[in-house]
């Protein structure tokens, strides 16, 4: 096939082109305005892999330095720190928290609990290529509070 015939195809099926064009671009332009926008929040800890462990009192080796640094993830996304995050914010005092834990489970269950996994689902955390960077974010409609929760994030875990 040659441009020419390449051309002629297009020039004939324009108004094909034309309509899938704008019905894309229609569409993802009422989805921006209809869709609530949300803010990610982000923050980096450093793991200092070369200081020696305090229970083994030695110095980890590099080829264990992968799987260290994957633990750490772990850490950080696990049930232990959200809680500290719960207990830090204070957000188990919160009403409106504790209102849609109600609605949410009829107020069965833990409300401690139930408030650590929500905060948890919405927490990210990405090891940096190649370094020993954890990169912690969270996203949500507020973008303070979204800092104020990866903020507590990464304190909690330190």
């Amino acid at each position: 096939m040659t441009f020419g015939q390449l051309f002629a195809i297009l020039r004939a099926r324009w108004l094909v082109a034309l309509i899938v064009f704008t019905l894309v671009f229609g569409g993802i332009t009422t989805l921006t305005f209809v869709l609530p926008k949300n803010y990610t929040a982000s923050g980096s800890v450093v793991v200092d892999i070369k200081s020696p462990d305090p229970i083994a009192g030695m110095v980890l080796a590099g080829v264990a330095a992968p799987s260290y640094l994957l633990t750490q993830i772990d850490v950080l996304q696990s049930e232990r720190v959200a809680r500290k995050v719960v207990a830090g914010l204070k957000l188990d005092q919160s009403p409106a928290w504790r209102e849609k834990w109600q609605e949410d489970t009829g107020g069965t269950g833990n409300f401690e609990a139930w408030l650590a996994t929500s905060l948890r689902k919405g927490v990210d955390v990405r090891p940096s290529r190649g370094s020993n960077v954890i990169s912690v974010s969270y996203t949500l409609p507020d973008p303070q509070f979204a800092t104020v929760i990866t903020n507590a994030f990464i304190q909690a875990y330190l």
